[in-house]
């Protein structure tokens, strides 16, 4: 499935590798908030308890995939990159904020859907359709924030200094 990325500029495409992972990574994280969508929509009698140890397992490592990039490459760039429009370094600051908060509703999240998995009893549908959402929805907010907001900053940059030890 090719996810779209909402405001995505395809030019950018193939300007540096670290902008062709995040693409890469964002897209994957679209396909699980789609995936995670679906499972709660399905909430409670349409869903095999392996598909919620299966989406648990995918989690952290999408998310951290899109967090390393954002935070080793992309924002101290854009932090570096001269003139910062007013309010920037604040955004910066609360974007690490927002993915420490992501980061442990996602471990919340991932509890919740091994005990779901496993035929536990609590958390019942309905929290797990809530948590769910909350998670999806939250991602699918910071994915339209990086395709419409620090991308572009990242293309109208002089020059993302290529890094050749990168993988």
């Amino acid at each position: 499935m090719d996810a779209k990325l909402p405001g995505w500029e395809k030019v950018i495409t193939g300007i540096h590798p670290a902008l062709d992972r995040l693409e890469h990574a964002l897209k994957d994280q679209m396909v699980l908030c789609d995936a995670l969508e679906s499972l709660a929509d399905r909430l409670p009698d349409n869903v095999a308890h392996g598909e919620c140890l299966h989406l648990r397992r995918a989690i952290p490592p999408i998310l951290t995939a899109v967090h390393r990039l954002e935070e080793e490459i992309i924002l101290p760039f854009i932090a570096k990159c001269g003139r910062m429009p007013l309010g920037l370094p604040e955004i910066l600051d609360q974007i690490h904020y927002e993915q420490i908060e992501e980061e442990c509703y996602a471990e919340e999240l991932c509890d919740a859907l091994r005990a779901f998995g496993t035929g536990l009893v609590k958390p019942s549908p309905e929290t797990l359709g809530y948590m769910l959402r909350a998670y999806f929805d939250c991602a699918r907010r910071r994915i339209r924030f990086d395709c419409t907001v620090l991308l572009p900053m990242l293309c109208a940059a002089p020059a993302l200094p290529v890094n050749r030890s990168e993988p």
